[in-house]
């Protein structure tokens, strides 16, 4: 979730990301009034054969990053939208924020040991 011209993630007062919980509270609000009772499963630790893949997403968003650098110094708001999208990344505690309001929602969470598609 981004809000104004800029496209900024969605903040408390203390300037920390609250985009995520937004999301997932308005996510799961429609599922539920439309009669989907949802459990959400959060991925565990990827599996070693992965190794690659990860790698060329680490590489793709170093690429994003210059990228943003550069529509920054140019001024193209459009690109850094674009780039700025590219580079957001899901942190252990964004993961604890979600799981904390979908239980108090009364949403069951399962945490998967590995990837939650392999298990």
């Amino acid at each position: 979730v981004r809000s104004g011209p800029n496209m900024e993630m969605m903040t408390n007062e203390k300037g920390e990301v609250t985009s995520h919980l937004l999301g997932m509270w308005h996510r799961t609000i429609r599922m539920m009034e439309n009669g989907i009772k949802p459990v959400y499963v959060f991925d565990g630790k990827p599996p070693t054969m992965k190794g690659g893949e990860l790698a060329k997403r680490r590489e793709a968003r170093e690429k994003a990053a210059e990228e943003l650098k550069q529509a920054k110094e140019d001024e193209d708001q459009a690109a850094i939208n674009k780039y700025k999208s590219r580079l957001v990344r899901v942190s252990p505690q964004h993961n604890a924020e979600a799981k904390k309001l979908l239980r108090l929602m009364g949403v069951p969470v399962v945490d998967a040991v590995c990837e939650a598609e392999a298990t």
